[in-house]
């Protein structure tokens, strides 16, 4: 017994060094676009993590309609199936669509749904800034109603700040 709850603890620091590993690896490298060399994309462990979780939810989706189990267990089975499948398309689908461009004047964002949404730093309305955990977020108003969120300690975002307090913008 005790030796299994030692396997199973170094099971799980192993999984947390890697993670740990990775998340480093991906703020020192940024992921700039191959078309557009200003764009900073998501790091590539989200699409790496997408095509990962796929073939489990299809797997999962397999084996709910082969009808070799009971017809009581294929419905949990094919609701996580499903489940798993869209969380990978959505992961594929975000590091393929999104991306930010910071330039000296403006901020351009890239959606998932491929919007591209822009605010040049002279129509800042308001900002927030909050910090969710070691993410520190910033997100913008524009006057024509644009709004802007992004991880500000995942991307340069100097110029942006730069321009915050050159404006004194109001914003908490």
């Amino acid at each position: 017994m005790a030796e299994d709850l030692w396997i199973l603890l170094g099971i799980v620091m192993s999984v947390v060094l890697l993670a740990t590993a990775v998340v480093r690896w991906s703020k020192r490298r940024p992921n700039l676009d191959p078309h557009n060399a200003e764009a900073l994309r998501l790091p590539k462990i989200t699409a790496v993590a997408g095509w990962l979780v796929a073939p489990i939810g299809l797997l999962l989706i397999f084996s709910a309609v082969s009808g070799a189990m009971d017809p009581e267990d294929k419905a949990p089975l094919l609701i996580c199936g499903i489940a798993l499948f869209l969380v990978a398309a959505l992961l594929v689908a975000s590091y393929a669509n999104c991306y930010i461009i910071i330039r000296d004047d403006q901020i351009i964002q890239r959606t998932v749904t491929r919007r591209l949404r822009t605010i040049r730093y002279d129509n800042i309305d308001k900002c927030r800034k909050s910090n969710n955990g070691a993410a520190s977020m910033l997100k913008l108003w524009g006057y024509d109603g644009v709004v802007i969120k992004f991880n500000a300690a995942a991307f340069d975002a100097s110029p942006v700040l730069a321009a915050l307090e050159r404006r004194q913008t109001p914003g908490r």
